[in-house]
């Protein structure tokens, strides 16, 4: 690991076809009232966000979270329209939605388990499964949600296999922005 203290997070990838389909998106003039619109090769579906940790905290984790990752059996995913954080004519966040299913559930509530045994607070709000897009709006006019709803309706298309969870730092001033530190495969019988 590197540094003293990083931020890490923990998540699933996005492959190159998905990304370029929320990508195309980020083209909309009507984007630009977002201050920060995320760079494609970073987006991921969050799980489970730690924070500011020392190297040897990692440790727990990585001594309790492979063989919790393994309990769940390698399953698709599939991306759902767009959404908003706060109010839809001014939101905070536009994001991409990933459909919720029992086994997406199940991961997050494996991952979640193996971070809260290591000593990490567990999240206060419920997991909603999400690719950030941007966010900070500074909205002048209201945002045209449905306008951003009928460019994705395609999206509900796109799917990919989830195999496994990755744990990303945080690299500041940088793009892309996140960077994959560890691998946690899911297991690969059905």
């Amino acid at each position: 690991m590197e540094g003293q203290h990083s931020h890490y997070f923990l998540a699933l990838s996005v492959p190159e076809h998905v990304r370029r389909a929320i990508h195309e998106l980020t083209k909309l003039h009507e984007l630009q009232s977002f201050t920060s619109i995320t760079h494609s090769r970073d987006y991921h579906m969050t799980l489970f966000f730690l924070g500011e940790v020392a190297d040897e905290k990692l440790e727990l984790l990585f001594e309790r979270l492979p063989a919790l990752v393994q309990q769940i059996s390698a399953f698709d995913v599939q991306l759902h329209q767009a959404g908003v954080f706060g109010k839809e004519e001014r939101p905070r966040v536009l994001f991409a939605g990933v459909k919720r299913s029992e086994p997406l559930l199940d991961l997050h509530s494996v991952v979640t388990k193996g971070c809260v045994e290591a000593g990490f607070n567990k999240e206060k709000r419920s997991f909603r499964p999400h690719i950030t897009i941007a966010k900070r709006g500074k909205h002048e006019e209201p945002f045209p949600m449905q306008k951003v709803m009928n460019e994705t309706k395609h999206w509900k298309d796109e799917q990919w296999r989830v195999e496994e969870v990755g744990l990303y730092a945080v690299r500041l001033g940088q793009l892309p922005r996140y960077q994959l530190k560890a691998r946690f495969p899911l297991s690969t019988s059905s």
